[in-house]
């Protein structure tokens, strides 16, 4: 038995003991229910270990040197190709993915745009106080989970930042406050004690919240009676007294922050308050965590701007990088690209349908390891190994720090990796589209 590190979810658990002949997996231990999900994709129903190519309107099992002849076809013939996902990938295929679409003039974006993209974009003109995770096991007083629910969807993160005793935090979960911004009440809220603090919003009123503290100032003495967007007046006050008193806070960002809204910027004006918190901290900082999804959402913006110096989307024409106003969602809606290349996604499903309607009716080339809504609708299939466990690579864990999968056994079929994979795609574009 020997410890790897799981590939279930963007928190990247380096303690899963796993049993294996390197051959097949006989033992998980100590997986959540995502890590444990991601070990049975090895042999799952809905796997893919075949290259498929769209024929009379069925998907057909082919040999790869089809399967590959009629992804370049699709690609030759494309002049604008848009290239997604790419968060369920190493970092080295996100090179590689990145210099093809520099090969064939395309546009690349990564799932992170409609995520934890959006924060770090903001935070470029705005500036942004990060953290770690060991940052907050060993120095956190204070953690804040504000739209996010991270019991369902990073199961393992409260067990590690809230439970856990660090190097200047020995007595762990007694000297920590959780408070919980949301307005639903989600499994997180599960874990609260009687020193904890849960606030019930009314459902859009986050940016009245965020409002009603830049506007006061963060003065505990001036905070309205009636109190704001559901959260009454003693309720503020502790919040109040939470933000300037922690030594060492963190506020845990999840989906509910970064909707849009046609009338203010809910991510900026957050950005704007955590200033202004750490210009009157009393102790310490408030810093963020953003909870990305994936487990490598994190790392394409690392590679980005190791690679071009530009974190998130990249447009190229004439092999060149150009400047673009373009995002993945307005690419979509006016129909400017002519075919698709997808990447460990499922894009179909998680659109809405005013977009995913539109990929539909492009050529699509789809490249992952298992069936979803997507693979239905692609005119090529092109599976591969399953990233963290039939290939290794580096990715980036939620707090950004890089961690190294390790392969733990053979890939299915003698699958490719993603690296190499699109590593085959880009030399056949270089040579013709033959070998």
């Amino acid at each position: 038995m020997k410890r790897f590190t799981c590939s279930g979810c963007s928190l990247l658990c380096d303690d899963i003991i796993v049993q294996s002949d390197g051959l097949f997996i006989s033992e998980v231990m100590g997986a959540c229910l995502k890590g444990k999900e991601r070990f049975d994709q090895v042999s799952a129903k809905n796997r893919i270990t075949s290259p498929l190519i769209r024929k009379d309107g069925e998907l057909k099992e082919v040999s790869w040197d089809e399967a590959t002849k009629k992804a370049i076809e699709i690609i030759k013939n494309s002049s604008i190709p848009l290239l997604y996902g790419f968060s369920n990938v190493s970092c080295e295929a996100q090179d590689v993915g990145i210099k093809l679409a520099q090969k064939i003039n395309g546009f690349i974006d990564s799932n992170a745009s409609i995520c934890q993209g959006k924060i770090l974009n903001k935070a470029k003109s705005l500036g942004i106080n990060l953290t770690t995770i060991t940052e907050i096991i060993n120095k956190g007083d204070l953690i804040i989970l504000w739209g996010a629910n991270p019991a369902e969807t990073v199961p393992r993160l409260l067990n590690k930042v809230l439970f856990s005793r660090g190097k200047f935090r020995m007595t762990g979960r007694e000297i920590k406050t959780l408070v919980i911004v949301d307005p639903i009440k989600t499994a997180s809220f599960r874990v609260m004690g009687v020193r904890d603090l849960p606030l019930i919003i009314e459902p859009n009123k986050d940016i009245d919240l965020i409002r009603m503290l830049k506007e006061e100032c963060c003065s505990v003495d001036s905070i309205p009676s009636q109190g704001v967007a559901g959260i009454d007046k003693n309720d503020l006050k502790r919040l109040l007294l939470h933000l300037t008193g922690a030594e060492n806070g963190v506020i845990i960002l999840g989906q509910g922050v970064i909707q849009p809204h046609p009338d203010y910027n809910l991510v900026e004006e957050l950005l704007e308050l955590l200033q202004m918190i750490n210009e009157r901290q009393e102790k310490g900082r408030i810093s963020l965590l953003l909870m990305g999804g994936h487990f490598n959402m994190a790392g394409f913006d690392h590679v980005a701007l190791s690679s071009f110096g530009v974190s998130g989307k990249l447009e190229f024409k004439h092999n060149q990088l150009i400047k673009t106003d373009d995002t993945l969602v307005s690419k979509i809606e006016k129909e400017n690209f002519d075919s698709s290349i997808i990447v460990g996604t499922d894009p179909i499903s998680h659109l809405p349908h005013s977009l995913s309607s539109k990929i539909a009716k492009k050529p699509l080339i789809l490249i992952d390891n298992h069936h979803t809504a997507t693979s239905h609708i692609a005119e090529v299939v092109l599976p591969t190994a399953i990233t963290g466990i039939e290939s290794g690579g580096l990715a980036y864990r939620l707090d950004q720090v890089p961690i190294e999968l390790n392969k733990i056994i053979n890939p299915s079929n003698n699958l490719p990796s993603d690296e190499e994979l699109l590593n085959q795609l880009y030399r056949l574009i270089n040579q013709g589209g033959s070998e």
